[in-house]
């Protein structure tokens, strides 16, 4: 049985035990029409007039954590461990088997983040969730061996290691300059522009200063936003699903292999928090982080210590502008 462990070094949580119960038939994709008797049943759809489908969402046929789970906190000696309480979900973002995102349309591309953003909401609606991570990983080398365009949704009852370092980072620099991290970051980042790929009426997308992979992208609100899934209006999400099409074309023209994180606050209703509770929101700025992958980039994450770039960021933000669209 499969278990939440607690790396008292790191202080991270890892799961151990899990194990796989179901593959996969050889020469069938389970995301197909056609094909949804081979994955769970739809926990949402968003249909046509026909009918038909144009995304889903389903629970992982082999799912990491589980909502059924008991969350479990008990001790083995000093160490701490518990049950794979969670969501562990799917979002297949189109019925076409070879469309990447840049193939999409804005249509296709705004159910998609309709999609990422119900999804959200719903499960930070469960009080036992800390965090509701969206992701996607695209080609073999970001660690997906199906081509069909899917997302993931993972909820659990801890925070992850990346997200409680984002928010140990921002939270000092609050309290130190009474400013959001990021809000300072897209204002030195447009004075500078040394690191812009683009920018828009809502957002920055840049190469980070301290990029970690070469080509790494960042799209980010212009104005301070703690939460992926709280739109201020229509025009913001609209341009979103603009920058991020666009940027994803530039992106795969550079890398065949990429992942897209979705970096939202954590959920207030699990910490007891009101929705406009300051502590988090004031200093919590959400942001797209999009990581192109390649045989050195999979193994310097692998076995290295420290990420290893051989493209400066300034170097990518210009390759980048004036790739050809």
């Amino acid at each position: 049985m499969n278990e939440f462990r607690r790396d008292p070094f790191l202080g991270n949580w890892v799961v151990v035990g899990f194990r796989k119960t179901k593959s996969i038939a050889a020469g069938t994709c389970p995301f197909c029409p056609g094909n949804e008797d081979q994955t769970p049943p739809s926990i949402r759809e968003i249909r046509d007039r026909d009918g038909s489908w144009l995304v889903r969402c389903f629970s992982a046929a082999n799912p990491v954590f589980q909502i059924e789970a008991a969350e479990d906190k008990r001790a083995e000696g000093f160490y701490d461990k518990m049950g794979t309480l969670g969501a562990d979900e799917l979002i297949v973002e189109s019925r076409s088997h070879t469309k990447t995102i840049s193939a999409f349309d804005r249509d296709e591309m705004a159910r998609i983040v309709d999609m990422y953003t119900e999804r959200i909401v719903d499960l930070k609606k469960d009080r036992r969730f800390k965090y509701v991570q969206v992701f996607k990983h695209h080609g073999e080398l970001a660690g997906s061996f199906i081509f069909h365009p899917h997302s993931h949704v993972l909820a659990t009852p801890i925070l992850p290691q990346q997200l409680m370092l984002e928010m140990t980072n921002s939270r000092n620099h609050y309290l130190l300059k009474e400013r959001c991290l990021l809000c300072d970051v897209v204002s030195q980042e447009e004075r500078q522009g040394k690191r812009i790929v683009s920018l828009t009426d809502h957002f920055l997308v840049l190469c980070p200063f301290a990029s970690r992979l070469a080509f790494e992208v960042w799209i980010i609100p212009r104005k301070h936003n703690p939460a992926f899934e709280s739109w201020a209006d229509e025009a913001m999400k609209e341009d979103f699903v603009r920058v991020f099409l666009e940027t994803m074309k530039r992106v795969e023209k550079v890398a065949s292999s990429y992942s897209v994180v979705v970096h939202t606050s954590p959920n207030a209703v699990s910490q007891g928090l009101a929705e406009e509770d300051p502590r988090v929101n004031d200093y919590f700025h959400w942001h797209i982080e999009i990581l192109p992958r390649d045989v050195n980039s999979a193994r310097f994450k692998r076995d290295d210590q420290f990420y290893t770039v051989l493209t400066t960021p300034e170097e990518a933000a210009v390759l980048l502008k004036t790739e050809k669209l």
